[in-house]
This record gives C-alpha cells, sequence and structure tokens, in this order.
C-alpha cells in the first residue's frame, strides 16, 4: 500500500520517466514494487515500458521493474484486442439499428493519437449518443450481445452504464452517454450534431463508430479532468500524457483554433487547468502566447478555473445552469433522494435507509 509520500515519489519518477524516455537524473530508484502499484494507478504501465526499453536505460533498471513492466504491457496489448473486438461488436449491432454513436475518451484517442493502440491504458468502453432516447433505444441493441443496464439513471444525469456479465464476471463495460460530460454546467457546451459533423472514422473499428475530431477530443480531455476534479476523483498521469500528446501534434493553426474555441464556448479556465498542469509534469510543449491568452480569457469567465476542484462551488454553478426552477428543484430532488439502484451503485449493498447514511457521510466530508 503507497502512502501519500510514497505516491507522490513514485508519481514524480513516473511522470520524468515517461517525459525524457529514461531513468531520473534527480532522483534514486524507487522500491520496485512501489513504482509498480503506482503505474498501475496512473494507467501508464504499458506506456512506461514503451518509453524506456526505447531509451537508453533499459537494460540497467532492476530485472523485476522490467519484467513487471513487460508483463504489464503484455497483458495491455492482449485487453486491447479483446476490446478491438467488443467495439467491433458494438459497431454491428448499431450499425443494423441505424443508431449514430461517436467513442470517446480512451477508447478512441487509442486508435489514433497513441503510436500504439494497447499504449492508452482504459477501463470501460464510452459512447456517446444524440439523445437519451437514441441511448435508451442503444441499451435495447445491446441485448443481443447479452449487455444489460445497471440501472435507469435519473432525468438530470446524463449517462447510464451497460454491463456484459459472463458466468459472474464482468467482461466489459459500456458507458453511453447523451452529453458530452455528465455535468450540467457542461452540458450543453457542444451538440451532438456540432461534433458528429466533424468526426472522424476508424479503420480498426470500422466505418460506422466515429471518434471526435481532433480538437474536441482535446477539449473533451480537459473539461473531463475538470469533472474529475469536481468529483474528487483522483488525477492520473495517463490523462496528463493525452494532453501532452496532443500538445506535441499541435502547430500554430490548431494553438489558435483551440483559443477561439476556448473564448466562443468560455471554457478556456479548464483548458488552461491541463495545460499548466500537463507542463508541470510532463513538460508539454506549449507556446507562451498561447496561455497569456488562455490565462486573460479565464479571468473573465463565469466559472474559476481556480475553484474546479471545491465540490459546493462547482454544484452551485451546476445548479445555477439549469434554464428553470423546475429544472433546479428537480437536480436537487434527484442528487438528495436517488432511487434504490442507483444507491447501490454508488454505494455498495444494503438497504435504502443504509445506503442513504453512507451517501450523507461522503457528503458532509465534502463539506469539510
Amino acid at each position: 500500500m503507497l502512502t501519500a509520500a510514497s505516491e507522490q515519489s513514485a508519481r514524480a519518477w513516473l511522470a520524468a520517466a515517461l517525459r525524457d524516455g529514461c531513468l531520473p537524473a534527480d532522483a534514486g530508484l524507487q522500491d520496485v514494487g512501489q513504482l509498480l502499484d503506482a503505474a498501475a494507478n496512473e494507467g501508464v504501465v504499458a506506456l512506461l515500458e514503451s518509453r524506456l526499453r526505447g531509451g537508453p536505460d533499459w537494460g540497467a533498471l532492476p530485472a523485476a521493474l522490467r519484467e513487471g513492466l513487460a508483463d504489464g504491457a503484455r497483458a495491455a496489448a492482449a485487453q486491447w484486442l479483446l476490446r478491438e473486438r467488443e467495439l467491433r461488436r458494438i459497431a454491428e449491432v448499431f450499425a443494423h439499428a441505424n443508431i449514430r454513436v461517436l467513442v470517446l475518451k480512451g477508447s478512441a484517442l487509442a486508435l489514433w493519437l497513441y503510436p500504439q493502440p494497447y499504449l492508452r491504458m482504459g477501463g470501460d468502453i464510452d459512447l456517446l449518443f444524440e439523445s437519451r432516447g437514441e441511448a435508451e433505444r442503444a441499451a435495447q441493441a445491446l441485448k443481443a450481445l447479452g449487455y444489460a443496464l445497471a440501472f435507469a439513471p435519473a432525468e438530470t444525469h446524463f449517462e447510464m452504464t451497460s454491463r456484459l456479465v459472463v458466468d459472474g464476471v464482468m467482461r466489459s463495460e459500456l458507458d453511453l452517454h447523451y452529453r458530452l460530460l455528465n455535468s450540467a454546467a457542461y452540458a450543453d457546451i457542444f451538440g451532438f450534431d456540432e461534433l458528429w459533423q466533424e468526426a472522424s472514422t476508424q479503420q480498426a473499428t470500422g466505418e460506422w463508430l466515429r471518434t471526435l475530431a481532433p480538437l474536441h477530443a482535446w477539449i473533451h480531455a480537459c473539461l473531463n479532468r475538470a469533472l474529475d476534479l469536481q468529483n474528487r476523483i483522483p488525477d492520473r498521469l495517463k490523462l496528463l500524457y493525452d494532453i501532452r500528446l496532443f500538445a506535441a501534434r499541435s502547430g500554430r493553426p490548431q494553438w489558435e483554433t483551440l483559443c477561439d474555441l476556448a473564448q466562443a464556448k468560455h471554457i478556456a479556465g479548464p483548458c488552461l487547468h491541463s495545460l499548466e498542469d500537463a507542463m508541470q509534469w510532463l513538460d508539454a510543449d506549449v507556446p507562451t502566447d498561447v496561455l497569456a491568452r488562455m490565462r486573460g480569457l479565464a479571468e473573465v469567465e463565469a466559472i474559476d478555473y481556480r475553484r474546479l476542484g471545491d465540490w459546493r462551488y462547482m454544484q452551485w454553478q451546476n445548479l445555477k445552469s439549469l434554464p428553470t426552477l423546475s429544472a433546479r428543484m428537480q437536480w436537487v430532488r434527484e442528487r438528495l433522494l436517488p432511487g434504490t439502484h442507483q444507491l447501490r451503485e454508488l454505494h455498495g449493498e444494503g438497504g435504502w435507509w443504509t445506503l442513504m447514511m453512507r451517501r450523507i457521510g461522503r457528503g458532509l466530508a465534502r463539506l469539510r
């Protein structure tokens, strides 16, 4: 088990190794077990193996570390083959049902942003549909593959989970989104048609499954990190490495378009936050004039990007973003009194009252 101090030390070591592709010059070699655990937690085992194996210090690493990384890379490659097969099965179902869908996050970025898909480790498969009705239709179509919905989400939630369970073991999990982000403050920044018009097809998954255009994927990566901050989900180096790669492949036109779109959508703050973090941890190459413009834009936005991790502040921003009083009342009610199935999904097994007490306890902890 990693302590807070050892976790930060290992994270710094991993970030330096990912950044430079060699042993960190200013840090001693960490405990091998802690490094492997930290790399798994950060989602970068296969990526770290690739970076170090291609550098000058691979032979100088302890044998246990080399073997652990190599085993992890092989496991990630095998996992990707299964994921690619599942993406193709899903594509066939949606093509037959004539359902438009966009692949999001790691499963999409693996297809085009990384040298090899398995280097971008991920868990579930995130899919975006044009409406809740289409997501529900997709969930119905997926039953032919053995998938089943975990629970029916409340009206003010914008995603549902569908799982494939075989002999009591979960084989695949799909997040079916019907907004780009499951947060009222950011839910309507991009419409589905706007994203669909510029989306890309990928040879590995056929013509039916599309991925976000590079610029939209970049912005989504930044907004998704902002949402993780809001929900107090631990940050991971794999997300920052996404930002580093986006920055590395961008020239002046891409940077200018990013700034223009951030200005038009009033999301310079979340974009700036991710750019600065990627610079701090992974030395992402961001032009100074881009940073200056983003900072100027962020200062006049309604949401203070310095408070993205302030849960109370962001809940207030979510509430304010809803258009009517009735929508706001529904949003509050559904968060104060969620259904039993949703409570079990969030807080484990138990009766409604037991789960509500757990929920209240977590809520009070967030207010401290």
